[in-house]
């Protein structure tokens, strides 16, 4: 039984030293190509984000609104190119929010006064 072992062990040696570089010089991470797809594709998203955000931001209701509160629309407008990730995407998902919301000219929607004032605060927060 001791000498099977051996035997075996002589016999897959060669084989592992042989085959193991191969293994090794395989990659497993992704391609350029891919990480440059993958990076596209992110950068696409947070543009449409961002554009999200300040197409809220430009409204003149919006501006209006945020004028009789005494926030600066200016401020949270440029504090929209600092924003990535989670930030970014709750700060749009409220946005789109608010562009649903008064698509249809109801500007006295509770709602939606209320996610302008999130998301104002919020960007605003976020760029101090």
């Amino acid at each position: 039984m001791r000498k099977s072992y051996k035997l075996v062990a002589v016999l897959l040696l060669p084989a592992l030293l042989v085959f193991a570089p191969a293994f090794a010089q395989q990659s497993r991470i992704a391609d350029a190509a891919t990480r440059q797809l993958a990076l596209a594709g992110q950068t696409e998203r947070d543009d449409a984000q961002r554009a999200a955000v300040r197409r809220v931001l430009d409204r003149s209701d919006v501006r209006q609104l945020a004028a009789a509160m005494a926030l600066d629309v200016s401020d949270a407008a440029s504090a929209v190119a600092t924003l990535s990730g989670t930030d970014l995407a709750a700060a749009a998902e409220r946005a789109q929010a608010v562009e649903t919301a008064l698509a249809g000219g109801s500007n006295t929607v509770v709602i939606s006064t209320t996610t302008l004032l999130l998301v104002l605060i919020i960007v605003i927060l976020l760029a101090k």
